[in-house]
């Protein structure tokens, strides 16, 4: 296990935390590529989260998973390396009241990233290793895999994902036990292609899922055979499932990309559904710009630990050709409704980088984390390196310094190109509907 203090001789590491009971920021410097996957809380209070990190242009992953108390302090780091190939720690499932469960994924050191495989592995709350793990291989042709991971019902996990055995990727489910010993698999090679991102079992032991790419819902029978990719299609053709919380068996809210076919841009749309593929029932409501594009953070854009105050996440003023990195500003865009999905308020977070929201989780005080990257264009616009930069704010999106002044990063109006030439554009939050612009 690499300890913190093993960190520091190899990274410089820039913390900076606004302690004003639950609100505090993070920014993790250095001179590494990193990315945040997956972040949880333990019953302790403090804060889990997981990634990515390699050398800028580099092809060799190391996998991340670092440990935060609740005011933002880290207090342990673990990496996870293999010199022959690559790493990412693509997701973290909390397993008892003190261990966690982490779905790893591994390919070759390759633009290719063929021998591809995957691996769960268990940690304590200490981040040291335990003794159970178990890997599985895919042929050696097989590449660029995505995995995702997931209780189903008795507890049992189901890492599903998809990869590509030729120039088409194919969807591939697989149920384990506790013990990681493998109950049943399949792999869609015969099928359409599906990107699967989200999965629940359903009461009746059938698999739901929703893709990446196609707005359709996918119906799997308890024997992991597919019954159908159109048993319903997505409320206004929403892409991918960027936010997905059930609130009963039944019914759940989902936050996805919206592509609106009229304006050309993309969207931030949310919706409520009362069954999982009868579409005829359900509640919609969208946010976005014309001259910008608005996207959902990509491994989890909705949370809430009271659905009358539901926090939607994503980032405004993405590149959406290339997700990570852009010379341009952008920021975090937090939405709080209600549980019809009215918009309260909105603010904003950034500006002066290229901001990109890929995690949002609620906390038990009322307020929600923020996880993502910041990209330092400005000091090196060529060197393609990300920070983590991690964001808790307030039940109201606000974030308080010791002297209980706003800090600077938050906005409820933000205004672009910065500096601009020819055109200036302005966008008031929400809660703001009636605003006025001086321009000196």
């Amino acid at each position: 296990m690499k300890h913190l203090f093993l960190l520091f001789q190899f990274f410089f590491l820039l913390t900076c935390v606004f302690s004003q009971n639950t609100t505090w920021s993070l920014l993790i410097n250095t001179s590494d590529d990193r990315n945040v996957t997956d972040i949880t809380t333990g019953i302790e209070g403090n804060i889990y989260f997981t990634g990515l990190n390699r050398h800028a242009d580099s092809y060799h992953f190391k996998g991340d998973v670092f440990k935060l108390n609740s005011t933002g302090v880290i207090i342990d780091s673990l990496i996870i390396e293999n010199y022959d190939t690559s790493i990412i720690v693509s997701r973290i499932l909390p397993d008892t009241s003190l261990n966690f469960i982490l779905a790893i994924k591994n390919f070759s050191k390759t633009l290719q990233r063929d021998n591809c495989g995957f691996k769960l592995k268990r940690i304590d709350s200490s981040l040291n290793v335990m003794s159970s793990s178990k890997k599985f291989l895919f042929p050696e042709n097989y590449n660029h895999i995505e995995i995702y991971e997931q209780y189903g019902n008795n507890n049992n996990i189901f890492v599903f994902g998809y990869i590509f055995p030729n120039q088409t990727p194919r969807m591939f489910i697989y149920e384990f036990n506790r013990n990681f010993d493998s109950l049943q698999a399949n792999i869609y090679l015969d099928d359409e292609a599906i990107l699967p991102m989200e999965l629940k079992q359903l009461n009746n032991g059938n698999l739901w899922l929703i893709g990446e790419i196609k707005p359709y819902y996918i119906l799997i029978d308890s024997i992991l055979n597919l019954v159908s990719t159109e048993q319903g299609r997505i409320p206004h053709d929403m892409n991918g499932s960027y936010g997905i919380k059930w609130d009963t068996d039944t019914s759940f809210y989902l936050a996805a990309d919206y592509f609106s076919h009229r304006d050309t841009d993309h969207d931030i749309g949310f919706l409520y559904q009362h069954h999982p593929f009868d579409t005829t029932g359900f509640v919609f409501n969208n946010r976005g710009s014309l001259d910008t594009n608005d996207y959902p953070a990509f491994w989890g854009a909705l949370d809430y630990q009271n659905k009358d105050s539901i926090f939607i996440g994503g980032t405004k003023n993405i590149n959406i050709f290339n997700l990570n990195f852009s010379n341009t500003p952008s920021w975090y865009a937090l939405l709080q409704t209600d549980s019809m999905l009215n918009i309260r308020w909105e603010h904003f977070y950034g500006g002066d980088a290229y901001y990109n929201m890929t995690k949002l989780i609620a906390t038990s005080d009322g307020g929600c984390i923020m996880a993502g990257t910041r990209f330092d264009y400005i000091s090196h616009p060529w060197v393609h390196e990300r920070d983590i930069y991690i964001l808790k704010v307030n039940a109201e999106g606000l974030i308080t310094s010791t002297n209980e002044q706003p800090v600077s990063i938050l906005h409820d109006a933000i205004v672009y190109p910065n500096p601009g030439k020819n055109v200036l554009r302005v966008q008031v939050a929400a809660q703001h509907p009636e605003s006025f612009f001086n321009l000196y």
